[in-house]
C-alpha cells in the first residue's frame, strides 16, 4: 500500500532553518511552532508575527456570471468589489465584478470545487473555475504593527476606515504582484499576502526584514489556531 505523499509549502526549508517543529495537517507538513505557543501569541498580540498558511485551499471563480455561480454553490456572494464574506466553505472575496477568490480550510477546496461544478451543471453559466491551491503561497501577518510593516512595502492606505476587516485588494508589494486580504482575529488585525509560490521565500524574507524594528517573530499553526478561536 503506497503512503500518501506529504505536501510541503515553498517555505518548508526556511522553517527548517528556523528550527521549527512540524505537524501534518490534511496531507500538508507545516510549522507547528518555532519557539513556544505562548511566546508566539505574545508577539502577535503585542507586536507582530508572520506565519505560513499556504496549505489553505484557494479557488478562483471568473466570468460574466461568476456571482450567480458563487451564490448557487456557496449560498451567498459579496456584492461590493474588494469585500469578502464568510460562507460555509470558507471565505469568499469579490476582486472584480467578474472575479471571486475563495479561501477554504486545508484540503476542503475539493468539496468547494465539487459544489461549484455541480452548480454549473444545473445552469448554463459562463464561468471558469480554477483550483490555484498549489500555485499560490499564503503568508499571514498578525498583530498591532502589521499595518505599519505593510505600509513600508506597499503603497495602499491601510487605515482601518479605508482598509477594514474583510477587505481584499490586488496590488504590488515589495515590487511583486500580490493579493492582500484583511481578516482579523477578533480585535487583532491580521492580513494575508497571497501570490505566486515562486516568490514566497523572497516575500517571507522581505516582510521579516521590514518588521525587524517592530520585533516581528515567526508564528506556527498552534498559536495561530489559538488566536483565531480566542
Amino acid at each position: 500500500m503506497t503512503a500518501t505523499p506529504i505536501k510541503l509549502t515553498p517555505l518548508h526549508a526556511a522553517a527548517q532553518r528556523l528550527n521549527a517543529q512540524f505537524t501534518e495537517t490534511a496531507g500538508w507538513r507545516c510549522p507547528q511552532a518555532y519557539t513556544s505557543v505562548e511566546q508566539e501569541m505574545t508577539a502577535a498580540r503585542s507586536l507582530c508575527a508572520l506565519g505560513d498558511v499556504t496549505l489553505h485551499g484557494k479557488v478562483q471563480i471568473e466570468g460574466a456570471e461568476a456571482a450567480a455561480a458563487v451564490r448557487a454553490a456557496l449560498g451567498d456572494a459579496p456584492k461590493e468589489i474588494g469585500r469578502g464574506i464568510h460562507v460555509e466553505a470558507g471565505f469568499v472575496y469579490r476582486l472584480r465584478r467578474d472575479m471571486f477568490y475563495l479561501s477554504t480550510p486545508p484540503s476542503q477546496e475539493r468539496d468547494a470545487l465539487s459544489r461549484l461544478e455541480a452548480a454549473l451543471r444545473q445552469a448554463p453559466l459562463f464561468v471558469t473555475i480554477t483550483d490555484v491551491t498549489h500555485g499560490l503561497a499564503d503568508l499571514r501577518l498578525i498583530g498591532p504593527a502589521s499595518r505599519t510593516v505593510l505600509s513600508k512595502l506597499c503603497g495602499l492606505d491601510f487605515h482601518p476606515e479605508v482598509f477594514p476587516d474583510m477587505t481584499a485588494r490586488q496590488t504590488s508589494l515589495a515590487k511583486t504582484r500580490q493579493m492582500l486580504i484583511r481578516r482579523d482575529f477578533g480585535e487583532l488585525p491580521a492580513y494575508n499576502v497571497i501570490g505566486a509560490q515562486s516568490l514566497a521565500v523572497h516575500l517571507w524574507s522581505v516582510i521579516l526584514e521590514a518588521g525587524h524594528e517592530f520585533g516581528i517573530a515567526p508564528i506556527g499553526a498552534a498559536a495561530m489556531a489559538t488566536l483565531e478561536t480566542a
